[in-house]
């Protein structure tokens, strides 16, 4: 991570918002000084508001930062992308890796006052097995059978061995407390939006929410990972805003003491002249893409999806809106993973006229003449809260004229964004991934047609794709897996199933007069808000 300070030029639409008047939207925000355990109250902007407080399926970014704080994980990612444990002191194989073993430490507790136990852990990932909850559901496929031997220990065992399966169910799966959810009735409908069921074993638990307003969480003072005494911070508040623009008026009026989206790079040099606002600097684990709907029978066709891969201009992309702050994409496999990224692919090129003909030699014509192929319109839907990817999706709507295809941008709010994606209510999808920990329940999660709760957004259902994962997934010899999650790359990669962008380095903004001590994480997901970071920041 790196703390940035400078000063440049701010694009027009942020410089203008910073230049309103410097009544902010939340006043009366008190003294927040205060050192003491519990005293400081820490303010966080965000512009959307949470649509699923049930923790076994919500896929959501703001759902995520608070239900990732309240409900504790197994293990938690680090600032350099390793899996520590939180929940789990460790994890160990047996039986070739076909069981893995958990042991818990002893001094969890729900804020009712009951011990969070190797029960909790096993209620929880039958939970999800049972109702196919989240992208969890997929990461348990091969779990035969579930032990509890003792408070402390869960064995899984599987029916053949998985090598991401310790990490990624124990840093994806959020554990509940049994003796409330096993009461809860159908937990694939449980909404958990009642301010009474509200226990959690995390750094915080929300307390109060006035939607479209603000969150209050409140801190677990059982938490055993808080500094010794209990965290400083003792009150959180996601603040809700009406786009990112507001909010950073915000950060500077000190109405808020930090961004929990990132700062889009047109506003960077803005904030970094700031004398009181620092920015950390983060990698990312996620990536930018376009995605295509297979569903849809003009865009199942591979020239197509080919063609809308030649009308990306991707360096053009990271050089003017991420102003060089992104590494380039060539396939799925994000290039942080190393070895597995495919050496040997070759990009799309930037071809508005290659991208035309390969059109026209499958067949589309402009009959009316009026520059426009027909058949080849489509609406690009995207997240409006993600300042760089709007831009981005007007970007590729101007080239792709060019080569005759008609695109409409659609970038709307983000929880209506993600029903409609899920629900594969869309054509293209212009969205940015927050967090791929390992490539192989990545490649299953995105591209299994039976990947249950997952994220096969494309809504594809490929034999031959689904051939490649599943004998990738069992295989144990490091090299072979390399290869074969290689060939996977390029698989997806000659199907164009995805236009890969940019991997981005992430800035996060806060008030450095007010408070320190953050502890951020790889990804926009994660960031500055994980319940363990929040539990860390001290007031100046």
């Amino acid at each position: 991570m790196k703390r940035i300070r400078g000063a440049g030029i701010v694009a027009g639409i942020v410089a203008a918002a910073l230049l309103l008047t410097g009544c902010g939207l939340n006043e009366d925000q008190g003294d927040r000084s205060d050192a003491e355990p519990g005293a400081a109250t820490l303010r966080i902007g965000t512009t959307t508001d949470v649509a699923n407080f049930n923790p076994l399926g919500s896929l959501s970014k703001t759902d995520s930062w608070i239900l990732n704080a309240m409900y504790p994980q197994l293990m938690r990612i680090d600032g350099n992308a390793e899996k520590v444990p939180e929940l789990a002191e460790g994890y160990a194989l047996e039986d070739g890796g076909a069981t893995v073993v958990y042991t818990l430490r002893d001094d969890f507790t729900w804020t009712d006052g009951e011990p969070i136990t190797s029960e909790d852990v096993k209620f929880t990932a039958e939970a999800i097995m049972d109702k196919q909850l989240g992208n969890v559901a997929a990461k348990l496929t091969w779990v035969e059978s579930i032990e509890t031997p003792d408070d402390t220990t869960v064995v899984f065992r599987l029916s053949q061995p998985y090598a991401p399966f310790a990490e990624g169910v124990g840093f994806w799966m959020r554990i509940v407390p049994a003796h409330v959810f096993a009461d809860a009735g159908d937990l694939s409908t449980f909404a958990n939006d009642d301010p009474e069921g509200w226990i959690g074993g995390g750094a915080y638990v929300l307390d109060s929410m006035t939607r479209g307003q603000r969150y209050v969480m409140k801190a677990n003072e059982g938490y055993p990972l808080a500094p010794e005494g209990g965290a400083a911070v003792g009150t959180v508040e996601y603040v809700v805003y009406p786009d990112v623009n507001t909010m950073i008026l915000a950060l500077r009026n000190g109405d808020i003491d930090l961004m929990g989206t990132p700062v889009p790079a047109s506003a960077a040099a803005t904030l970094a002249s700031d004398p009181n606002i620092t920015m950390e600097e983060v990698g990312s684990l996620g990536f930018a893409h376009l995605t295509y709907n297979m569903q849809n029978p003009t865009l199942a066709q591979q020239p197509v999806r080919q063609a809308l891969s030649m009308v990306v201009d991707t360096e053009s992309i990271i050089e003017t809106i991420l102003q060089g702050d992104g590494q380039r994409m060539v396939g799925p496999i994000s290039p942080i993973f190393g070895e597995y990224d495919n050496p040997d692919l070759e990009a799309y090129p930037f071809d508005p006229a290659g991208a035309r003909a390969l059109l026209e030699k499958s067949g589309f014509a402009d009959a009316d003449g009026d520059g426009m192929l027909d058949g080849a319109s489509f609406e690009v839907l995207c997240d409006q809260s993600n300042a760089n990817l709007t831009r981005v999706a007007e970007v590729v709507r101007e080239d792709a004229a060019e080569a005759g295809i008609d695109l409409t941008v659609a970038c709307i709010e983000r929880n209506t964004f993600l029903a409609r994606t899920k629900d594969g209510q869309y054509e293209i999808d212009l969205s940015q991934w927050g967090v791929f920990d390992n490539p192989m329940d990545q490649l299953r999660s995105t591209y299994l047609s039976s990947n249950p709760g997952g994220i096969n957004y494309n809504l594809v259902q490929d034999p031959a794709l689904d051939a490649l994962v599943n004998d990738a997934a069992v295989t144990v010899d490091h090299d072979q897996f390399v290869e074969k999650v290689r060939l996977i790359d390029e698989y997806v990669h000659d199907q164009a199933l995805l236009t890969p962008l940019y991997v981005e380095t992430f800035r996060f903004a806060y008030r450095s007069d007010r408070f320190e001590g953050f502890d951020p994480s790889p990804s926009d997901l994660l960031g500055m808000v994980t319940g363990y970071s929040l539990s860390q920041v001290r007031p100046v």
